[in-house]
């Protein structure tokens, strides 16, 4: 059994992807990283999820803008993910968007515990992390 903190970020921008995998990495923050690339690929794998399963993530990064599923897709299907397992997660939604109707809505969304503005600050990184 692993002890190590897993992260799935979701975001179709690869190299919003591989900045965060190298901010964990300077900070050696000990995690697993799991990458989607829409939110239908993200939806696919909660939804396959079973309740006290190891590969449930601790915390997840959501991007609102993205190809195929967008963020506010992605947040449909994931009212329907079993409570256990979204007793686990902490989801942040992480986005270039700074439309207010935007930053309302996550504030809003009971599964959502913030809204962070990209760039991702390292402080915020370890704020997120803490």
């Amino acid at each position: 059994m692993s002890n190590k903190r897993k992260i799935a970020v979701i975001d179709d921008d690869e190299v919003f992807q591989l900045i965060i995998r190298k901010q964990i990495e300077m900070k050696n923050i000990d995690c697993e990283m799991m990458n989607f690339f829409n939110g239908q690929e993200a939806s696919d794998f909660f939804k396959s999820l079973e309740p006290g399963s190891e590969k449930t993530p601790d915390l997840v990064m959501l991007d609102v803008n993205m190809p195929v599923k967008d963020g506010w897709g992605f947040l449909e299907d994931y009212a329907q993910v079993s409570s256990d397992v979204k007793g686990k997660v902490k989801l942040y939604m992480v986005t270039s968007s700074v439309i207010q109707s935007d930053i309302d809505r996550a504030e809003s969304n009971a599964d959502i515990v913030g809204f962070v503005s990209k760039p991702l600050t390292n402080d915020k990184l370890e704020e997120i992390f803490a």
